[in-house]
């Protein structure tokens, strides 16, 4: 049977909703889309909070669209806040007067869930995906309070970043200066050259770039651009396909569209003039990115942040089948930052065997999910990262790295998790009291039973010389035995291993046990 679900995204430009029919047989389908210019970010970005005028406004479009989802009958929705609201410091009563308005849940997306989502809509929807980003590519998203710029080379993430030249944002900061100059694009583009060349000196000197895919809130409008100048003008622009572009014939667009003022823009597509606003800056970050690297072809999928959660969506409810891993490129980037820091990768690997043995063992014991198992995963694989920083230090250290470093597809309380995971991985285990501002009864008690995992794990590769291989877990009428194939001296193993044992005892109720094969 099919499901009917809306998707709602609360940005900061528009509020938009798309309703979709979900089924097994023939996947997503669209029924409809409503959308709603209202600048939140224009409150926030200038002023740091939201206006009454427009929370009232926002909430009278949420209540109409809950009177559309009812007409179709929606089974199942969900509703997200970005940046103008993740920014805005009266965000939580902002939620509350939404939901007892329109009775409606809003979520507030990290930034990494956010374009994780995005993401996964333009591997759904374009079949070459795998194939494009077995060469240098770059994903970039760019929204109306910052832009998302994740590289690929080889089918793998390389590295995900965030910078805050959103295309409102941009406009916003400089629209003071907008009557102080003759020549306005210039200004743009000088105050958005400075960050991407950053970003290039950082990350893109070892690529060879051949492709940008192109998402993000103007994009459509982009699209509608030139297919307005293709119909009007007969003007034709070099491309492989509809939905994409050379770099000669996004040139020759982005030169129309620097040609129009604001108006000519709303007019010639029928749109209000503060959308209009915003789609030069949009085009010249992409234009830079040309610029600044050698791609020669830019992919416009059309897809939108609406598009991501449906595909959410239908892979939870395993209507949709992703051809593309993506927990993979959740661990790529986890990889490349533990790289970034010059862990010890024998060690980590040696480790993060041990950690995924136990855990998969002890199912029945720990009672958790898959989803822990990733974060477990990613906390062994950053764990030594502050040590680059200070030895002495290295715990608290990787702590703070984690907690300020963007991982694509995890939530701000995901990788506090991590963090909290890496910072008791040594030393004695807080109580509740002392860390419950940041977490509830129920994620202590996960952090606790992933933390006593994980100490074991760690005491037995203290040497960093992985001298247990071929580890096995035996629970058998409550015991719990820990085989190892070494021939090696396992003295320092031992003895850090039974003072780690005291803790999964208190945590399990549960003694384990290290044993040694010889063979």
């Amino acid at each position: 049977m099919p499901n009917t679900f809306a998707a709602i995204d609360v940005g900061s430009n528009e509020v938009s909703m798309k309703i979709f029919e979900v089924s097994k047989k023939y996947g997503i389908k669209e029924l409809d889309h409503v959308r709603h210019t209202i600048e939140l970010g224009s409150d926030t970005y200038t002023n740091g909070k939201i206006s009454h005028a427009l929370v009232n406004e926002l909430c009278q479009v949420l209540q109409s669209f809950t009177k559309k989802m009812r007409e179709y009958q929606v089974e199942d929705y969900t509703a997200c806040a970005t940046s103008a609201l993740r920014e805005a410091v009266n965000n939580l009563h902002i939620i509350d007067q939404i939901k007892l308005t329109s009775k409606l849940k809003v979520s507030i997306l990290s930034n990494s869930e956010q374009r994780f989502l995005l993401y996964k809509a333009v591997a759904l929807k374009e079949q070459r995906f795998n194939q494009i980003i077995e060469h240098g590519t770059a994903i970039v998203d760019v929204g109306a309070g910052s832009i998302q710029i994740s590289l690929f080379n080889k089918g793998s993430l390389i590295t995900t970043q965030n910078i805050k030249l959103g295309s409102l944002r941009i406009r916003e900061i400089l629209s003071t200066m907008e009557n102080q100059t003759t020549n306005f694009n210039n200004l743009l583009e000088e105050y958005i050259t400075n960050d991407l060349q950053t970003f290039k000196d950082f990350f893109l000197s070892d690529i060879n770039l051949r492709n940008i895919i192109a998402v993000g809130d103007n994009l459509n409008d982009l699209l509608r651009f030139k297919k307005h100048l293709e119909k009007t003008e007969d003007q034709k622009f070099h491309s492989e396909s509809k939905e994409s572009l050379d770099r000669s014939g996004f040139y020759s667009l982005y030169a129309k569209l620097l040609s129009r003022n604001s108006g000519q823009i709303s007019n010639c597509l029928q749109m209000s003039k503060e959308q209009a606003y915003l789609l030069v800056p949009t085009a010249m970050i992409y234009y830079k990115m040309f610029e600044e690297t050698k791609a020669t072809t830019m992919w416009i999928p059309g897809v939108t942040l609406t598009d991501g959660l449906v595909v959410d969506y239908a892979q939870k409810k395993q209507k949709v089948n992703p051809t593309h891993d993506f927990t993979l490129d959740i661990l790529n980037a986890a990889r490349n930052i533990a790289r970034r820091y010059h862990c010890n990768q024998s060690h980590i690997k040696n480790v993060e065997y041990i950690a995924l043995t136990l855990f998969d063992s002890l199912t029945k014991l720990h009672g958790l999910n898959s989803r822990d198992r990733l974060l477990l995963q990613i906390a062994v694989i950053l764990h030594n990262c502050g040590e680059y920083i200070n030895l002495n230090a290295g715990a608290m250290n990787s702590y703070h790295i984690i907690l300020s470093t963007e991982i694509i597809g995890l939530s701000h309380t995901e990788r506090e998790l991590i963090a909290y995971l890496v910072r008791f991985n040594i030393g004695s285990y807080p109580k509740y009291e002392d860390i419950n501002n940041n977490f509830d009864k129920d994620t202590y008690i996960k952090i606790s039973k992933l933390s006593a995992i994980f100490r074991i794990a760690n005491s037995m590769d203290k040497s960093h010389k992985q001298k247990f291989s071929n580890i096995s877990v035996n629970y058998r009428d409550g015991q719990l035995t820990i085989i190892g194939t070494t021939l090696e001296d396992t003295t320092l193993e031992r003895g850090l291993f039974e003072k780690k044992a005291e803790f999964f005892e208190e945590v399990y109720g549960i003694r384990p046990q290290l044993k040694q094969r010889r063979s």
